[in-house]
């Protein structure tokens, strides 16, 4: 990852076009992007690599985002989590929410309210929150 990147973040989506384009949007922002998956990729990565960030799926094709943040706080609690899909309700963000993780973003979603949300959470890690867009 480029030494002056403004943050490592970890991306875990099962779909690869999503993971590509996420990557590419986030890297002309100055952030170093890695890519998962599943969520046992992503766990094998988060265990090998110190990120920043987490930014997740929540339906992954062995297990979902929640389950992984679960994981992911047990080994770095201080890191925030950022859930970003196109699945549920109202209800069901704020469920994810209360198990694990500080925002949850609705796809589609424009770059800029996700630029937006990481650099709130990077500049505020400890902030936590329930961000539902």
């Amino acid at each position: 990852m480029p030494a002056d990147a403004k943050a490592r973040i970890l991306h875990v989506d099962d779909h690869q076009d999503t993971r590509l384009m996420m990557a590419a949007l986030l890297d002309d922002f100055g952030y170093a992007v890695m890519t998962a998956g599943s969520v046992a990729e992503g766990w094998e990565m988060a265990q090998a690599m110190t990120f920043d960030l987490y930014l997740l799926d929540v339906r992954l094709p062995d297990g979902t985002g929640v389950e992984l943040c679960q994981k992911l706080h047990g080994l770095h609690p201080e890191i925030p989590v950022i859930y970003y899909s196109a699945y549920g309700t109202e209800a069901d963000h704020h469920a994810a929410l209360g198990v694990c993780g500080d925002a949850y973003l609705r796809k589609p979603v424009r770059i800029a309210e996700i630029e937006k949300t990481i650099a709130g959470m990077l500049a505020n890690p400890s902030s936590g929150g329930s961000t539902a867009t």
